[in-house]
This record gives C-alpha cells, structure tokens and sequence, in this order.
C-alpha cells in the first residue's frame, strides 16, 4: 500500500510539473512572434484553461502532498498580470461622467448589417442599425461596414439610414476593407489600409484623437471546420481516433498561418503608430487573436493600456459564432483620459457582440 501512495505522489507530482510549466509557457507565448513558432499562438490562446487546470491541480495535490500544491500556484503568481488580463478584478471602478469630461465609443463587427441568427426582431428595421442608434453613442468604429445605404434584402432602409446619418453627421464608410466610423464630430479621414483606418476625430474640449480602426487577419475557419472543432474536442476526450485528430491539426494549421499574417500586420502597425504625432490614441476594432497574444503586444507595447483590462470584471467573450467563445475585439487606448466603464451588448445580430466603452478626460 505504501508503494501504491509513493507511485501516486510521483504521478501527482509529475503532473503539477507539467501544469506549472505550461501555464507559464502559455502565459508568456505572447512575446513569441508567430514568424518563429507555430506552437506559441496555440499555447497563447490555451492559456485560460491552463488557469483552470492549475486550480484543480492545486486542489488535488493538497490531500496528496501539501508541498506539491506550491509548485502550480507559484506559476499563477508569476503570471498574476497575464491572469488580470483574462480575468480583470475591478471590483470598485469608477463610472463617473460629467457632461464635456466624458465621450463614449461603440466597437462593434457589423457583420455588414445582416443578421447572423436570422432572427429579424422588427422587419421594419435593421437590427444592428437599430442597437447602434439606442447605444447614442459619441464615436462607432465597427468592422464589417462597407455600405450604409438601403438594402431591403437586408432590412436596411432608407428612412432608418437617415436617421442614422442625422444622428452621425459625421461619417467615413470603409468601402474597400469596411473599417467605418460614425461620429457626432468632426472626422478626417487619414488613410485606409487593408487591415485597418486611421481617423482623426475633433473632440468638443479642443483635443483630438486619433482612432486606429482594426480588423486583423481572420483565421477563416469555414462553418465545417467550426463543427468539426467543436465535435473533435468532444470525441478527443470520449472516443479519440486518428480523424479526429487529423481535423483538428488542420484547424491548428490555419490557426498558425492567421496569426503569423496577423504578427506581420502588427509589426508595420505598430511601425505606423509611432509616427502619430499625437498622444492621444485608440486602437480599437476585430484583433481575431487574444489577450496577451503577439499582435496586440507589438501593437500595445508599453504605451497603451487595454479598457477591458483597467475597468471590466471577470472572463469575457466578444465572438461566439458556432460555438467558439474567445475575447478577440479589443480596445486599446493612450492619452489624457482613461476608461471608466466597459460594457459588451448582449445581442447576437452579428457574430460579435458589440464593446461600449465610456472614456472620462483627465482633470487639468
């Protein structure tokens, strides 16, 4: 029996081990670029169920040797910051506004205005269009928006899109690449790339702010390989056999190669911030990749500091198309204000949810 709890504890060990190390291998996978690992995007992206497995972890090495259970939480402290990342705990942030001290910004993957789930709650009316007119927000970036115009196949019409345009004087529509925005103020338009759209929008106060529009590459997965990941981690668990596998590397595959696009993306963004010549700036919009992930590293760098991150709380999830729930919308900001409140709209019109977040000036 005594040899029996001895090749336990070894078991428990090895396996605390192989926890600890991969929590602080997918924690730090971010500052990996893509270019030279394929593996590092996959570990990145993992990281929050290497938390979860480290917390049982700790749990079950307690009533098997008290010490063991060091070994995993020591990685979780060491990866607090990236923990706080995924997992924000601002229990007492500030959501106080005052009139020209405060603006708001909408960020939202329009899915080009159709409805994702098919679920037309007013035939009248578009429902994106009706979410982003109630939100009254000051500033809307939004991704997926090459058109505002009527298109009855869509349920977008013409008295609705007036509306809109009265509400948002102020708008440039992204009809090559579909990065939008829709503003109450003046807006000039810098330049439109592939992946993203520089604006610049004249705040009431007498500042600006330069606003980086985003939709980085897109993993493309087609709606087989969305299924098949879905079944393939169900029967990998269940019943793994060689087909399941086999899809799943190739879902892995395309993972890999989006995010080494996406990292060559974010190294010339990253080149084309700095030049700005401004200190007060948004990057905000579609990243397709993760917190923590290499794309928003380079992109962020130590200057910037993620909303969701200084005022949200808990887990988020802002794609949940087919099942696969990730944080992948983001916004990113620099400058003389900071962000009080962030909230995601619970609607399902595209296959993002929308990010609303509130942003108050620095007193002078």
């Amino acid at each position: 029996m005594t040899k029996i709890k001895q090749i336990l504890s070894y078991i428990v060990l090895a396996i605390t081990i192989f926890v600890a190390l991969g929590t602080l291998a997918a924690a730090h996978a971010g500052s990996i670029s893509p270019i030279d690992s394929k593996i590092a995007p996959l570990l990145c992206m993992t990281f929050p169920y290497w938390v979860i497995a480290s917390l049982a972890v700790i749990v079950i090495s307690y009533f098997v040797k008290k010490r063991y259970s060091l070994i995993p939480l020591m990685a979780l402290v060491i990866c607090w910051k990236s923990i706080l990342l995924i997992c924000p705990v601002n229990i007492f942030s500030s959501h106080n506004s005052n009139g020209s001290n405060s603006f708001t910004l909408l960020c939202y993957n329009a899915y080009n205005f159709r409805v994702f789930d098919n679920n037309h709650p007013d035939d009248d009316s578009n429902a994106t269009l009706n979410y982003i007119a109630a939100t009254d927000a000051d500033i809307v970036c939004l991704q997926e928006c090459e058109y505002l115009s009527p298109i009855p196949g869509w349920h977008v019409y013409k008295k609705q899109v007036n509306e809109i345009k009265e509400q948002y004087p102020y708008r440039v529509i992204g009809v090559e690449h579909g990065q939008s925005i829709f503003s109450k103020y003046p807006v000039k338009e810098i330049c439109q790339e592939g992946y993203f759209s520089h604006f610049v929008v004249d705040m009431p106060n007498g500042n600006s702010i330069d606003i980086i529009d985003v939709h980085l590459k897109s993993i493309s997965l087609t709606a087989n390989d969305k299924q098949q990941y879905n079944e393939a981690l169900t029967d990998i668990v269940n019943n793994p056999n060689s087909e399941e596998l086999s899809s799943l590397k190739n879902i892995m595959k395309k993972i890999s190669n989006a995010a080494k696009k996406r990292a060559l993306q974010a190294n010339k963004l990253s080149q084309y911030i700095e030049s700005i010549d401004n200190d007060n700036i948004i990057v905000c919009g579609d990243f397709n990749d993760v917190p923590g992930c290499y794309a928003i590293n380079t992109i962020a760098d130590d200057d910037f500091d993620d909303a969701y991150a200084e005022c949200g709380f808990g887990p988020m999830n802002t794609y949940h198309g087919n099942n696969i729930n990730f944080r992948i919308d983001h916004v990113l900001y620099k400058g003389d204000f900071e962000a009080v409140s962030f909230t995601r709209g619970n609607v399902t019109y595209s296959d993002h949810y929308p990010l609303f977040v509130r942003f108050n000036w620095d007193n002078d």
